[in-house]
């Protein structure tokens, strides 16, 4: 057991190793890679998820339904909180330590001769882990961008565009249509496509690729019924969704988005042969299980923690909307942190509405903006403390709280993973 652990560990290193060769954009040496492999991405059927927001929780919903249909279902989401291994899930099992360290053990070499990056390891790793776990569909969520994403490699039966908003402008462009054109890219020539409510200019420019490469499109689009005790709902090209009185596990609106995403694209799984019932459905929801998504945790004796990974304009201004809905009049204490090349001033102006003190960590990654450059934007009304270590800014703000306040830990999947790992130490 020591020495597999060790050679796991070894193995975990060197694919973490692999970020330094930062972001390759572009197809080729992943396909020659999977080529290399055996093409483990031609022998399971997928569903393949674009989007600057929502992603992830549209993934889970959709493992989770087709879980509780019976299915054995793959679901590959970026990036992990804690464990590595969350990204790569069977079943809601994660990837076994021993299956990552065979995998670098058998194709270390081809790795590093041809310089495979960091996402293309992790893409490879789980294309070969639904093959060989021989899964009924996988579920899988772009890494960045679209186009050029290691990902799209896939041939699917459905590709999804969540939403499409700023996040990583200085990669994928600094215009809603450049990052569209990107996002576009998952569409394949005649394999359908579902998109969420898009700004304008992303509609229409999804519709032009889709007429294009004659892919059908379906939309999602307002439409009263009751979700979660309110008015809410949608409508796909005229056709009212099918399931009313959906209870969801994850709270706000932004969250019945994704679930009514979720749903539509069960709907088109069942056109391809897929049995699913509409309490599939409604179980599928109820038990959807996806840690960070304005997550509220109650301690005894300590005040109320909310853990959310909103980390770009859109995903905080859904945090702050799910806080006021939720605690209507109330502030929280604001434990953040986040990587660089976000659009700060936004941000923390949406953020500051909420807040009544706020801590801000250094992340540890190297990737972290600096605190004092974040601290620079709130406004001097406002008490602002800067930190090297989020785990000792979360364990300041909740010890010196009572026990009816409410603490955010938010700002990036780096944010709400160390708070989890630290969470001992901070409690």
């Amino acid at each position: 057991m020591p020495n597999s652990i060790g050679n796991y560990r070894a193995a975990l290193d060197f694919i973490l190793a692999r970020e330094h060769f930062g972001i390759k954009l572009g197809l080729d040496n992943i396909s020659r890679f999977l080529d290399a492999i055996g093409r483990p991405h031609d022998r399971f059927p997928a569903i393949h998820l674009a989007g600057t927001n929502g992603k992830g929780s549209t993934a889970a919903y959709i493992d989770s339904i087709m879980r509780q249909a019976g299915y054995k279902v793959g679901i590959f989401t970026s990036p992990h909180l804690v464990d590595f291994r969350e990204r790569i899930r069977v079943n809601g099992k994660r990837i076994s330590a021993q299956y990552i360290t065979d995998f670098i053990r058998k194709y270390r070499g081809i790795i590093v001769r041809h310089k495979i990056t960091f996402f293309e390891v992790c893409t490879a790793l789980a294309f070969c882990h639904f093959a060989d776990r021989k899964v009924d569909l996988a579920v899988v969520e772009f890494g960045l961008g679209g186009r050029l994403d290691a990902t799209n490699t896939l041939v699917p039966l459905l590709s999804i565009i969540t939403d499409i908003s700023f996040d990583h402008t200085n990669i994928l462009g600094e215009t809603i249509k450049k990052i569209t054109y990107e996002k576009a890219g998952i569409i394949k020539k005649g394999i359908p496509v579902l998109t969420g409510i898009l700004p304008l200019g992303a509609r229409n420019e999804v519709a032009r690729v889709c007429c294009k490469r004659k892919s059908p499109l379906l939309r999602l689009m307002p439409k009263n019924f009751i979700m979660n005790g309110r008015p809410f709902g949608f409508e796909y090209e005229g056709n009212l969704l099918s399931v009313r009185n959906l209870q969801s596990s994850l709270p706000g609106d932004h969250q019945v988005k994704n679930a009514a995403l979720a749903v539509r694209s069960t709907e088109c799984l069942m056109e391809s042969g897929f049995k699913i019932t509409r309490l599939d459905i409604i179980n599928g929801l109820k038990k959807t299980d996806w840690p960070g998504r304005f997550e509220i945790l109650k301690f005894r004796g300590k005040p109320t923690v909310i853990l959310d990974v909103g980390h770009n304009p859109a995903g905080v201004k859904a945090t702050v909307t799910c806080f006021r809905k939720m605690f209507p009049g109330r502030k929280a204490d604001l434990v953040i942190g986040f990587v660089r090349f976000k659009s700060l001033a936004e941000i923390v102006g949406t953020l500051q509405r909420i807040a009544r003190r706020v801590e801000i960590a250094r992340l540890d990654t190297y990737r972290t903006t600096e605190p004092s450059e974040i601290a620079r934007h709130f406004s001097r009304g406002i008490p602002v403390v800067t930190s090297n270590s989020l785990v000792e800014s979360a364990r300041r703000l909740i010890h010196s709280a009572r026990n009816d306040d409410i603490v955010i830990i938010c700002g990036s999947h780096y944010a709400v993973g160390e708070f989890l790992a630290g969470k001992k130490k901070i409690l």
